[in-house]
């Protein structure tokens, strides 16, 4: 019994730092309107880390911060945002699908 639990926890522990792990491996992707003005003062942009965010304030724009996941790609689409940061690949697909183009932040021109 006691080699059972050592085992459940070594096992759950494992999860836990590959989860850990793929959170940190992931890149941050904005999505603009290509209809639209780039981010910047005077804009707002939805994120959903700190990581997110503090791009959104290196372009001078307001971030939101967790906003509405199901409904920034159509705010996004009716320009009522000026970008989404993300690493939701479902988020980004659904952006995309609403015609947004989305890049590595890493590539966003400042």
């Amino acid at each position: 019994m006691r080699a059972l639990v050592c085992i459940l926890m070594v096992t759950s522990a494992t999860v836990i730092v590959q989860h850990a792990a793929a959170a940190g491996n992931a890149v941050e992707t904005i999505c603009t309107n290509p209809k639209d003005d780039p981010p910047g003062p005077d804009t707002t942009v939805a994120c959903y880390s700190d990581a997110g965010c503090a791009i959104a304030k290196s372009f001078g724009a307001e971030p939101i911060r967790d906003y509405d996941v199901g409904s920034a790609p159509f705010a996004l689409a009716r320009c009522k945002i000026s970008a989404i940061i993300a690493t939701s690949k479902e988020l980004i697909k659904t952006a995309q699908a609403n015609g947004a183009k989305c890049q590595p932040a890493s590539n966003a021109k400042k």
